[in-house]
């Protein structure tokens, strides 16, 4: 299903989160096949100048009627895969307002450059010993949220709390231009 095209940093979407989120739908009946095979061939095609998107941001601009309703689609599939995961994951609107932890990405290039790959910016962090991550993708999330646990415990020797929460779109928009210039 999913093709060895262009390399991943020309896909429109992170390889690894596209194939475990395609998994995810499929798996809890939250996308048809159709849709599926659709987000696999768009996430993986050719950007060029566009911005990386997150599969559930294509997904939900598939379903949506109007451009306008492509956010709530989109929280609607993100708390879909949070119950299904079983999660429970704050939606926080306002995440946007908080600063970037331009010296947590300093210290920790690995995880800024995961993150940035995941499109999961850090929210806040205590140290290396609590982080939290934010994502419109439950999926993604996991994803990041594994990748600084590990980076982080192969750093210190200790394994790290991640906080994981859901963003609006405008938040997460936000965060990821402020952060990763996406």
């Amino acid at each position: 299903m999913y093709s060895e095209g262009q390399p991943d940093s020309n896909a429109f979407c992170d390889r690894t989160c596209l194939e475990h989120t395609c998994s995810v739908l499929l798996n809890f009946e939250l996308a048809s096949e159709e849709e599926v095979h659709a987000l696999a061939e768009q996430g993986q095609s050719y950007r060029g100048n566009e911005r990386t998107v997150d599969p559930l941001e294509f997904l939900a601009s598939r379903r949506a009627s109007e451009p306008e309703l492509v956010a709530t689609e989109l929280e609607n599939i993100g708390h879909q895969l949070t119950k299904s995961l079983g999660e429970s994951l704050v939606l926080t609107p306002f995440a946007n307002r908080l600063p970037t932890p331009s010296a947590f990405y300093q210290a920790h290039d690995t995880v800024r450059d995961g993150c940035q790959k995941l499109m999961t910016p850090v929210l806040f962090n205590e140290e290396t010993e609590v982080v939290g991550i934010g994502s419109i993708n439950p999926v993604a999330l996991e994803l990041a949220a594994r990748m600084t646990r590990e980076s982080l415990g192969h750093l210190t020797g200790t394994q790290p709390i991640i906080s994981k929460l859901l963003l609006s779109h405008e938040s997460w928009i936000a965060l990821c231009e402020k952060q990763f210039g996406i």
